[in-house]
This record gives C-alpha cells, sequence and structure tokens, in this order.
C-alpha cells in the first residue's frame, strides 16, 4: 500500500488528484475513443480499478468502464488528507472491481481552529499568447470546533489544460492544428462539510457537494485537409451528499454506519465543421450524442469487535442501488441489427405503406411504393 500524505501533495504542486496519481509507478492513465480517462493500475483493465472516495465507490458513467478516471480530475488537492493506493488484487475484501488495485482518496475534514485559506494560480501553454489563459483558484473557511460542532466551506474554479497530439492536421482553410487527446475546460466546485461530536465517543460527520463542468475537445480523424473537424462539448453537473456516524463502546467494538447519494447529469453535442472552429452551431449539430442521468444509493454498515489478543471479528453489510438512463445505444437493454434494402426505402429510410392486391388466388400480395 503506498499512502500519499498532504506533505507530498504540496511538494508535488499538484492542482488535481488525477495529476498527483499518474506520476505513480505501476499507475497509468488510459483514453478511449470519446476521450473519457481511466485508471490501469500495473496493466490491469480499467474496469479492474477500484476508485473511492471517503471509502465509497466514485460514480463513473452509465457503465462502470467508462470515465471513473474523470472523477479523479474533479477533485481538487487543496480538500484532500491523503491518497491510499493498494497497487495489486485486492477483490477479497472489495470485490471483482478491484483484481487490478484500489484508490481511495480521503478528503479533509473540518479543523479545530478557525481559519481562512485562498490559492490562486495562472498557468500558460506553450503556443497561447494569453498571459494567464488558464487560472485555478480555491477558497476555503473553517468555523473552528464552537462547542461541539465545527465547519467549513468551500469553492473552486480550475481550468484543465488540453493534452495534444503530436500529428499535425489541417483545417479547410489551411490553418494547422493539433487533435485534442481528451477534454478540457473549466470546472467549478463548491461545497460544505461538518461534524458533531455527541461526545468522545460517538459523532455524526456530513458533507454536500456540487461540481459543475463544462468542457470541449477538438478532434479529425483523417489528415486530409477536405475532412471534417469534430467538436465535442460536455455539460455535467454531479451533486454528492453524505452523512457518516462512526462509535464505540468505550471498550472492543467500534461501529460505522454511513449513507450516501449522488447524481450526475450530463448532456453532449457534436458540432462538425469543415473550415475549423466557429461559434456556429447550425445545422451540423448533433446534441445529446449522450444524454445521461445517473444516481447512486449506498447503505453500509460496518463493526469490529475485539474479541482477545489475537483476533478481530468484522462484520457488517451494505445496499447499493443504482439507475441510469441515457441516449447512448450501447447501454440499451435489448438492442437488434436490421438489413436495409436501400430499393425499398426513400433517402430518409422511412418506408411506405404496402399496397395489397390480388395474386389471382386469392391470396393478398404486397408491394412497396418508391
Amino acid at each position: 500500500t503506498t499512502i500519499i500524505t498532504q506533505e507530498d501533495i504540496a511538494q508535488k504542486q499538484a492542482k488535481s488528484v488525477e495529476d498527483i496519481l499518474f506520476n505513480e509507478t505501476g499507475v497509468t492513465r488510459t483514453v478511449d475513443a470519446m476521450g473519457r480517462v481511466g485508471v490501469s493500475i500495473r496493466g490491469a483493465e480499467p474496469r479492474h480499478t477500484l476508485i473511492l472516495i471517503d471509502g465509497q465507490p466514485v460514480m463513473g458513467d452509465v457503465s462502470k468502464y467508462n470515465g471513473q478516471g474523470d472523477e479523479l480530475q474533479r477533485l481538487g488537492t487543496e480538500n484532500v488528507e491523503r491518497i491510499e493506493i493498494i497497487k495489486g488484487a485486492a477483490s477479497a475484501k472489495y470485490g471483482s472491481d478491484a483484481i487490478g488495485g484500489v484508490i481511495n482518496v480521503v478528503t479533509r475534514r473540518p479543523s479545530d481552529q478557525p481559519g481562512l485559506q485562498v490559492n490562486a494560480e495562472g498557468r500558460r501553454a506553450k503556443g497561447n499568447g494569453d498571459i494567464f489563459p488558464y487560472q485555478n483558484v480555491f477558497l476555503r473557511a473553517d468555523s473552528g470546533k464552537i462547542g461541539k460542532f465545527k465547519a467549513a466551506v468551500y469553492g473552486s474554479k480550475r481550468d484543465i489544460m488540453p493534452v495534444y497530439g503530436v500529428e499535425d492536421r489541417y483545417t479547410g482553410l489551411g490553418q494547422q492544428f493539433h487533435n485534442s487527446l481528451r477534454y478540457y475546460g473549466d470546472i467549478k466546485n463548491v461545497g460544505l462539510i461538518g461534524s458533531y461530536e455527541f461526545n468522545k465517543n460517538n459523532k455524526i460527520d456530513f458533507n454536500v457537494d456540487r461540481t459543475k463542468e463544462n468542457m470541449e475537445r477538438l478532434l479529425k480523424r483523417s489528415t486530409s485537409s477536405y475532412a471534417p473537424q469534430q467538436h465535442f462539448k460536455r455539460d455535467l453537473t454531479r451533486d454528492k451528499e453524505s452523512i457518516v456516524y462512526t462509535g464505540n463502546n468505550g471498550g472492543s467494538t467500534d461501529w460505522k454506519i454511513s449513507y450516501d447519494y449522488a447524481k450526475l447529469t450530463e448532456a453532449d453535442s457534436t458540432l462538425s465543421s469543415n473550415y475549423g472552429y466557429s461559434e456556429y452551431e447550425g445545422k451540423n449539430t448533433l446534441d445529446d450524442v449522450d444524454d445521461l442521468l445517473h444516481k447512486q444509493w449506498n447503505f453500509n454498515a460496518s463493526a469490529n469487535t475485539q474479541l482477545n489478543e489475537h483476533h478481530l471479528l468484522s462484520y457488517g453489510f451494505g445496499y447499493t442501488k443504482e439507475t441510469g438512463i441515457g441516449s447512448r445505444l450501447k447501454s440499451a437493454p435489448n438492442t437488434w441489427v436490421e438489413e436495409i434494402d436501400p430499393w425499398k426505402y426513400d433517402k430518409n429510410l422511412h418506408t411506405e405503406q404496402p399496397v395489397y392486391g390480388s395474386t389471382g388466388t386469392g391470396i393478398p400480395s404486397s408491394n412497396v411504393h418508391l
């Protein structure tokens, strides 16, 4: 197990959890054809890497095999206490999703002392004329301990820089550009965390968080200047709520009960153009390429009892409900393939109504008008 502490994060000057993880030995990034990021540990498939935030599985795309790595990009490092990485099979404890390994991101809890934290940063990509085209801003205020209660509010805005391919592409006007290997844009986040201690052995922690993401990706699949460019846009909103009760009997048994809810809505669109980037989105726009609504509920209860000096008994149960609905064909429960005879369809692939006649034998016959 590798543990990356808050001090390690500060030394790396990373702005997102993703920046840290992909500098770790044995942890690699994967990007699919849709520009969605996955995480591979020691060469295992991304679907076999379990990603947790405070011990709860993150919500990726409608399919658990897509987009989980994007969640690491949405997490700013300013609110992270530590990152735990298990490099290798951990399926005995975490299930089949952890055949490759486990990544657990532990977020910062409210501080006992009041405080204010402000971070601001400007960055410039090579070839960009602006001084600071990309900015990162983070603000957090801790109330400190007030009786048995303490809380913190935070907000951030981070600009995700593009990652370009090295091969030259040309627009219909002869302008040179490079493919965007993944989505880039800005991520905004705001949240509230709090804690209430009933006594020294029992407390409740809660968290409410909202993230909004506006991303885009420029892609051209051919080096020909006549091939159209594709501009992908992704607008995403994710809401999370959680409440955790932890306690112990002051002796040999401790317990933890948690409830989590998350909702993710996503609307993607595509614009095809022969002449490079254009603000005009007319007939070449394909809306709702992915129009997703994903919800997830988790309820878990666990306890540990120290039976004696040499034996610890862990026990508990959990319930998870997950729903997803969207326009993506591959996620549909029922699909089929149908051969189309072009001589029986018009250019819009709509059939005409059949005309029934007689074959002379009393058996109706049908013909299709073109």
